[in-house]
């Protein structure tokens, strides 16, 4: 019985429930197909902090040893800001300028990211073709390994201070906004308008106070009812 009242409120405001979606999800699918082509590659690296040189002539070797590897884990933990920061994208930018190829340091910054699991670094880029996508990942990795903790203030002219592994290369760079990606991306958008419809459709009933049937004067009333006079 509950559940048929529920379905007498959906259809009650039935053009709400099914504008809404439709109007979100011919929306979404608009400014989807209107984004420009996007490609994307990734590289997987394995990043620690370079142990430091003993002096020979010390008596005791340096604490530094000691501490390297277990001072990798907060270089880690600022690594996702480092490569997102404009500082960085300028050094790749004049890196692969000084290579012959020109892309713009905003382009550089909005496309990287980095994602930490351990001490391993997936390292992504995305650009508007592919030859773009691969040079700003390969930059980043070579602007890693040349100035390390320079983007700590904790290098110097002899030690980038960071050790980097390449274990996965970059790869072949993918279109991302494929059609199904676009298809994911549209239908999600279209069921929470749908879910956000529903919502709203049996918020607008439960604010509407004029009596619309039977069940509702009963419960008004606290009594049966024992008959209906019809409309027509």
């Amino acid at each position: 019985m509950q559940l048929r009242h529920y379905f007498a409120i959906l259809r009650r405001f039935w053009l709400l429930v099914v504008m809404i979606p439709l109007a979100v999800g011919a929306i979404s699918l608009a400014l989807e197909l209107a984004k420009p082509p996007l490609y994307g590659a990734t590289a997987k690296l394995m990043v620690s902090q370079a142990p430091q040189l003993a002096d020979p002539a010390a008596p005791f070797p340096d604490i530094n040893l000691n501490y390297s590897w277990e001072s990798s884990e907060f270089i880690l933990d600022d690594l996702p800001q480092v490569v997102t920061s404009a500082a960085f994208a300028d050094d790749v930018s004049a890196l692969l300028a000084s290579q012959g190829v020109a892309v713009d340091p905003g382009v550089v910054q909005s496309g990287l990211r980095a994602e930490n699991f351990h001490r391993s670094v997936t390292l992504s880029a995305s650009a508007a073709s592919p030859e773009t996508t691969l040079a700003v990942l390969n930059g980043a990795i070579t602007s890693l390994q040349t100035n390390g903790l320079n983007y700590w203030s904790r290098g110097d002219a002899e030690h980038a201070g960071l050790s980097i592994a390449v274990l996965d290369p970059p790869g072949v760079a993918a279109a991302t906004n494929t059609p199904r990606r676009i298809a994911v991306n549209v239908g999600a958008r279209v069921g929470l308008a749908l879910a956000a419809a529903v919502g709203l459709a049996f918020l607008l009933y439960y604010l509407d106070d004029r009596l619309r049937d039977p069940q509702q004067a009963e419960q008004w009333v606290g009594v049966p009812i024992i008959g209906v006079i019809p409309k027509e």
